[in-house]
């Protein structure tokens, strides 16, 4: 029995470090990811043309006061402001493509990555973009309140 000793400790240990290297791993892919699809969120199948959103999206809307959906392949944010106006531009920041939020509480469009602040229109009010967030055609239709978010962008 003695000689088994040494080798079932060596077993346990080789089992412990594979559990703890393991649970690191599964730790730190829970941390990143959130992260990760912060900065980078998912495509989500949208056609050519204009886009209706979903009950969800418009709950989210409601909820939030923004919501993210895509057009045609872009990411478009989508902002109700204090008015109850519909708004709509560009998710991605121009200066290095980050994804923008919309901030109810200040009126203005926010980019994490560096600060940048622009204002319900797109234009650049604070930090580093280059020029406006290019903005889109929105509006509510008739039939209950549905959001359209035409594929164009509206012309200044």
């Amino acid at each position: 029995m003695p000689e088994n000793t040494s080798n079932q400790k060596s077993t346990r240990r080789s089992f412990l470090d594979l559990v703890l290297g393991a649970s690191s791993v599964a730790c730190l892919g829970s941390i990143l990811y959130p992260v990760i699809r912060y900065l980078k969120p998912l495509p989500r199948a949208g056609g050519v043309g204009p886009t209706r959103l979903t009950p969800e999206e418009l709950a989210k809307l409601e909820k939030e006061h923004f919501v993210i959906v895509p057009v045609s392949g872009k990411r478009v944010l989508i902002l109700q402001n204090a008015a109850q106006e519909i708004l709509a531009v560009d998710a991605k920041c121009t200066h290095e493509g980050c994804t923008v939020q919309y901030l109810p509480g200040e009126s203005v469009i926010w980019c994490a990555c560096h600060n940048a602040r622009f204002d319900l229109d797109g234009r650049v009010l604070s930090g580093p973009p280059p020029r406006p967030l290019p903005k889109y055609a929105a509006e509510r239709q008739e039939d209950g309140g549905i959001l359209i978010v035409a594929e164009r962008r509206q012309s200044e």
